[in-house]
């Protein structure tokens, strides 16, 4: 009994490390300036993001389209750089949401999924403001 229950702890250790190697910054989208709004489309899946490193400039709006193509819910929430939040939008599963985020002051404005234990296996990202092009 003691050899199976190290295999199953085996086996839960190997799915827990594969999704968080899951949880990793993706490349950089940078987007604007821009004298209005930019449409970004963002996927929601099984504890993902995509895109979750995002780069824009102050003054900003940025219109995210956000479809969650998961078969479960999941939530979108965003916090200005000083960690007011901004932001705390429900995600139907296989639905798309449209979020609008004015990015009035340079920093880091991060995101998330505030449902149990998602952002901790990577559902989460940032949008990087910045003062100047």
């Amino acid at each position: 009994m003691k050899q199976k229950s190290n295999g199953l702890i085996a086996v839960y250790a190997g799915i827990l490390l594969a999704v968080a190697a899951c949880a990793s910054q993706q490349p950089l989208v940078t987007i604007g300036p821009a004298k209005g709004e930019i449409v970004l489309a963002v996927k929601a899946s099984s504890f993902s993001f995509e895109p979750n490193n995002i780069k824009a400039y102050r003054g900003d709006v940025i219109v995210l389209k956000i479809e969650n193509i998961s078969d479960s819910g999941h939530n979108f929430t965003i916090k200005d750089p000083q960690g007011n939040a901004l932001q705390n939008v429900a995600l139907p599963s296989k639905e798309t949401v449209t979020v609008k985020v004015p990015l009035s002051e340079a920093g880091t404005y991060e995101f998330y999924c505030d449902k149990p234990f998602h952002s901790g296996f990577g559902m989460k990202g940032q949008i990087t403001v910045n003062s100047e092009p």
